[in-house]
Formats: structure tokens, sequence, C-alpha cells
């Protein structure tokens, strides 16, 4: 299926993403949202999708959140129907992200250039993320004097709070830089521009080399651990490795996955 506002393809156990509006710094619109539910639903159901690489196509950034010049406006509390039936109204952009739509596939996310404000609905739900050195991240809602609330919330499960208030705070006033996205964990590697693909294609392809049925468990374990306390989450994980690692039975046959090497990063 072709879409509008991304490129998408699967090969090698690998379905990677690209973000396709360059023009627009590779903002969501409503199409895009709509078009990442037809996605993960893809992405969910085929065998032949280990892992997911998220990137986008060269702009000067990853995504600077909703595009609040294209189109129909994409943030619901904005729309008239919202006075009427504001319990009704739905953030849109829990579409874009893989948990929140039941995918338990792992998601590599390449970060290249700016990444602000709802862009992090791409970053607060992927496995790894890597980006380039010269990306930075930041949040320019209260420079609009807009509430920031789901995204910082959202990248509350890996950054620190001190991190995530200073972000929210200075808005367009600062920005995080690559070296310091690295330093706080909300990235894991940081590359020259010109590597970045190639690196997220080559991380994508160790984890394809795992038994899928390991891999979805031990992603949906550890993401399901956040929202419990920590002796009910450890009794919840014993759950997976009785589901996941059945006693008395022999390993699951590898077949003809080809096989990678591992290299230190």
């Amino acid at each position: 299926m072709d879409y509008k506002t991304v490129l998408f393809e699967i090969a090698d156990n690998v379905a990677t993403i690209t973000l396709n509006r360059p023009e627009a710094y590779n903002s969501f619109t409503r199409d895009m949202t709509n078009e990442f539910v037809d996605i993960w639903n893809r992405v969910r159901d085929n065998d032949a999708v280990r892992v997911i690489v998220l990137r986008a196509a060269p702009s000067k950034a990853f995504c600077t959140g909703a595009d609040v010049k294209g189109g129909p406006d994409i943030t619901p509390y904005r729309l008239p129907e919202a006075r009427l039936k504001p319990w009704q109204m739905d953030d849109p952009a829990e579409s874009l992200g893989p948990k929140s739509n039941k995918v338990w596939k792992p998601v590599i996310v390449a970060v290249s250039g700016m990444c602000a404000g709802g862009g992090f609905y791409f970053l607060n739900e992927a496995d790894i993320i890597i980006c380039s050195d010269e990306s930075t991240f930041f949040d320019p809602h209260v420079n609009f004097g807009m509430v920031s609330a789901c995204e910082p919330v959202g990248a509350m499960a890996r950054m620190p709070l001190a991190e995530v208030q200073r972000m929210v705070l200075l808005g367009n006033h600062e920005r995080i830089s690559a070296e310091t996205a690295l330093r706080i964990s909300l990235v894991t590697e940081v590359l020259p521009n010109e590597k970045l693909w190639a690196r997220a294609a080559e991380l994508a392809a160790f984890v394809a080399d795992k038994h899928p049925v390991a891999i979805e468990g031990s992603v949906r374990a550890i993401w399901e651990s956040l929202n419990l306390p920590f002796r009910e989450a450890m009794i919840n994980a014993l759950k997976y490795t009785q589901i996941g690692n059945p006693i008395s039975t022999a390993a699951v046959d590898r077949g003809s996955t080809p096989k990678v090497k591992w290299k230190l990063r």
C-alpha cells in the first residue's frame, strides 16, 4: 500500500518506516496519524516483520510535532466540537506510538536534526533510540502559551525528571544536544549523520536474528512493568518467562534464519 506521508518497506524481517514530509520538517498531520494506525496493524500481524526501524526523510528536522499549518487542525482541543464534547476527544497522536497500538515488536528510532514537541510521541514508545551528532531535542509548547503534558509525561519513562522539567519550562530557549541526550539516556548512541541509517539497519539485523517469541515477550514484559509497583512487576515478569520459556520444552527451531556477527558499541 502506498502512503501519502511516509515511505514503508519490508525486507529481511525488518519494516522500515520513513517520515516523508521534509518540506514541513516531517511534522505529522491527520493523514499521517491515520496511516500509522494502518501501519501498526500491518506490522503487528505480519510474521515477516520482527523489528521496525523508524527514520525521517532528510531535512532540518526528524519531526517538529503536529503540523499546525497544513490541513485540518491536528490538536483536538482546538476543534469547535471540543467545547461540546470535551470528554470524547481523543489524542490523535496516540496512533503514532507502537505500544499504544499493542505492537510488541521492537522499534529502533534514528533521529536526525530537530526533534521537537510532538516528535516525542515517536521517541516515548521506542525501544532503542540513536541520533546523528547534529540532532537537537526541545519542547516549544510553553512558548506558544500551551500546556505541555502528554509528551513530557511519556518521556518520563526514559529521561530524568530534572531534565524533563528543564526542557519543558525553557521551551525554545534551550536545545538538548546529541551529547546531552546521550548523557541523560534519551539516546543510546550518537553517530555522524551519514552513518545513521546504516547503523539503524545494522542494529535491526541483530535484533531480527533473534527468535520473535523471545524478543516480543521481552519487550512486552519490560514495558508493562512500567505500570506496576516493583513487587507486582516482578511477579508479572515471572509469568512471561513461564509462557515464553515452557518447562521441559526444547529450544524453538531457528530454521534457516541467517546469523549476524555482534560487535562492541
